[in-house]
């Protein structure tokens, strides 16, 4: 049964699991990390535009323990990334997700003393530092697969547990596998990837708390953590903020409590290095002005055949499709209603920006760090369509709403209907993880943004169906004169890009 307080919010008993999820899943997702790392860490291609300076950053903080990259002029690419406080050089994008480089920044140099590396500092000064940005990003996607498979666990309501475990490792497998999280976030140090790790720690605490479980501070550390990877998390951070001040006021101090020291720690560092409380980038360094055609903005940001998220991952509809039966069984709660709003408001947001198309990136690279929240929203969807596949005459009993003992929603579609929507669903599937390994594989699929011109200087290329960048890659190999080149393993910027034109 769900149940509400007087707020709207969701009790113990009305909480979206249906009881504690099982035990003994360390295993599996042990597992998951390590197939997702091995994946990841296989995938040979990726872009180091935006972070070409962060694992310059980790080694300055652990062999020099300063963010400054004085000592590695002269600077590849000079004068991008960078901003100058008082004569010294120090990186524009946020410094804290070097931070998850610096266990490898490590290791590196322990390999270097045996022989077995040329060292962190060399490795930054030839400019050959791909490699690491790679295992450091591999890390975090391992472990927000993770997250998301705890995640799953708490959301779905399938039975037997073994029925649950199934589907959970699906849905984290989906995560990894069929969203920007493969193709952008494990590719380079990007803010993306630790962005989208805290905020799938944060919602996994939420849901924790609100099943009376520890949480409330853990949430707000984690989606105060974001604030310090990526500036537009701050989205994230007001509508959860509202949330708990409208609908869980007696928690707001543990939450407070927990996201007061990241936020600490980010502002005192500010403050000793660029001498303000929050760096240039945060404060308009990228000059980000607003976009003079937001209209085909939003309708790009959504279905440009080079940036349109429901054209490179068409799964995310199953948000959609989740917050409806949500509705429909009377369970979209205050909670479920903030999360759903937190992705329109996103979307609104980077559609404003005048280089909505986020320059050199693969797909919808502005949508990554809402992965976890389109996740958890397409649960309920998920949980359906588990219902309706759902063998001999528990199918047949979930199918009319009287299932595992909770009522799944309205009476069983038409037999086709049901037929037609997982078939739909799969092939939406097997398009998302196809889209997303070109990204993560093939060289010409992030190449496409400079050959034959460049998209910055000409955004008109973004509606160009006759080259869309979704199969620019698989074009290439079938019909590029080097079909072998498209599997060279570095980052395209230390490449460069093949300049043949692409085939019929």
């Amino acid at each position: 049964m769900t149940s509400t307080d007087a707020a709207g919010t969701t009790t113990a008993e009305g909480l979206a699991e249906a009881d504690e999820p099982p035990t003994g899943n360390r295993i599996i997702a042990a597992v998951l990390a390590v197939v997702v790392f091995a994946v990841d860490m296989a995938s040979p291609s990726g872009m180091t535009a935006d972070p070409i300076r962060a694992v310059s950053v980790a080694v300055g903080l652990v062999h020099y323990h300063s963010l400054s990259l004085d000592r590695f002029q002269p600077l590849p690419d000079p004068g991008y990334a960078i901003t100058v406080v008082n004569g010294h050089t120090y990186p524009l994008f946020p410094w804290a997700v070097s931070l998850f480089a610096v266990p490898w920044v490590v290791l590196d140099d322990v390999a270097h003393r045996l022989g077995l590396s040329e060292g962190s500092v060399a490795m930054v000064r030839s400019g050959h530092d791909w490699g690491l940005q790679v295992v450091s990003m591999a890390a975090v996607v391992a472990a927000a697969t993770v997250v998301v498979y705890f995640l799953a666990l708490r959301v779905l309501r399938l039975q037997p547990p073994v029925r649950r475990r199934r589907w959970a490792v699906a849905v984290a497998l989906t995560f990894a596998l069929a969203t920007p999280a493969w193709s952008t976030a494990s590719r380079a140090m990007w803010q993306h990837g630790p962005s989208m790790l805290c905020i799938a720690v944060g919602l996994l605490c939420a849901l924790r708390a609100q099943a009376g479980r520890r949480g409330w501070m853990g949430m707000g550390a984690a989606f105060a953590t974001s604030y310090a990877m990526r500036p537009t998390d701050s989205i994230v951070i007001i509508v959860m903020a509202a949330w708990v001040v409208v609908a869980q006021r007696r928690h707001l101090l543990s939450v407070a409590a927990g996201a007061v020291p990241p936020l600490v720690v980010l502002v005192g560092v500010n403050l000793a290095v660029y001498h303000q409380p929050l760096s240039p980038y945060y404060t308009g360094g990228q000059s980000f002005d607003v976009s003079g055609t937001m209209a085909v903005a939003l309708a790009g940001n959504l279905v440009s055949p080079a940036r349109g998220l429901f054209v490179f991952c068409p799964l995310v509809i199953l948000s959609v499709v989740g917050v409806v039966v949500r509705w429909r069984a009377g369970e979209l709660t205050s909670f479920w209603k903030a999360l759903a709003v937190i992705p329109v408001l996103h979307w609104i947001v980077i559609s404003a920006f005048k280089h909505w198309w986020g320059g050199d990136s693969y797909g919808p690279r502005f949508f990554t760090d809402l992965v976890p929240v389109f996740v958890v929203l397409a649960l309920p969807a998920v949980e359906v369509l588990a219902r309706w596949m759902a063998p001999g005459r528990n199918r047949e009993a979930e199918a009319d709403g009287v299932g595992d003992g909770v009522a799944v929603g309205p009476a069983r579609p038409r037999l086709a209907w049901r037929r037609a929507v997982v078939a739909l669903t799969i092939v939406a599937l097997v398009w998302s993880v196809a889209v997303e390994a070109q990204g993560a594989i093939l060289r010409s699929a992030w190449c496409w943004n400079n050959v034959p011109t460049d998209v910055d200087a000409h955004p008109s290329r973004l509606w160009d169906w006759s080259d869309p960048q979704f199969a620019r890659g698989i074009r290439t190999l079938l019909s590029g004169p080097d079909g072998r080149s498209e599997f060279t393993r570095d980052g395209v910027d230390l490449l460069g890009c093949p300049t043949e034109a692409v085939g019929p």
